[in-house]
């Protein structure tokens, strides 16, 4: 009989760790569950947030960039400032480009003085645009300079009316290279008596 003691015993300590085998199971998986839950709240709340922070990064690359344009603008205006200031004081110490239409015998020439140097003698057979450009550029001028330019000629002398022209056309030409250049145009025979 204690044998059959022993094994009713045994049964019912099986019985009692099967039960709680069976709590600890249906426990867990409520657990896994509720954590599964949580897990998909939280990635659903991180891609939230992730979503959130590309849109807050993809602002401030916007304003990254729009800053850089309005620093670059700045910085030009500065420089084309300073460049402006700089020929205006050229041109009050007649440092500035001239341009002298004078006939000789071989016809019409357009002199480049700077500085109150010559820098090139154009010929009217020449291409004016050209060799004014290059005389420019000779002169130290890069293209982004403002250029203060006096376009000086006599308007009663014979043929002056086409080299007026032609060298005008010139200076449009020269425009295209040295968006700054602004020039004026003497003419010395008005108000001669």
């Amino acid at each position: 009989m204690k044998k059959r003691d022993l094994l009713l015993d045994f049964t019912t300590l099986l019985d009692v760790t099967l039960i709680i085998i069976f709590f600890f199971v249906l426990f867990s998986h409520l657990d896994s569950e509720n954590n599964k839950e949580r897990t998909e709240i939280k990635l659903n709340e991180l891609e939230i947030a992730i979503q959130q922070a590309e849109k807050k990064e993809s602002k401030a690359d916007n304003l990254i960039a729009q800053l850089e344009k309005e620093i670059q603008f700045v910085n030009d205006y500065n420089e084309r400032q300073a460049s402006n200031i700089e020929e205006m004081i050229q041109y009050g110490k007649s440092g500035n480009v001239k341009l002298f239409l004078d006939l000789q015998e071989s016809g019409w020439v357009t002199r480049v003085v700077c500085k109150k140097e010559v820098v090139a003698e154009i010929k009217s057979n020449a291409n004016i645009g050209k060799e004014i450009t290059t005389a420019i550029q000779n002169a130290g001028y890069n293209t982004n300079a403002t250029i203060f330019c006096d376009f000086i000629f006599d308007g009663s002398l014979p043929g002056t009316a086409s080299a007026y022209l032609m060298t005008k056309n010139g200076l449009e030409e020269v425009k295209k290279t040295y968006a700054f250049l602004y020039y004026s145009e003497t003419d010395l025979s008005i108000g001669e008596d």
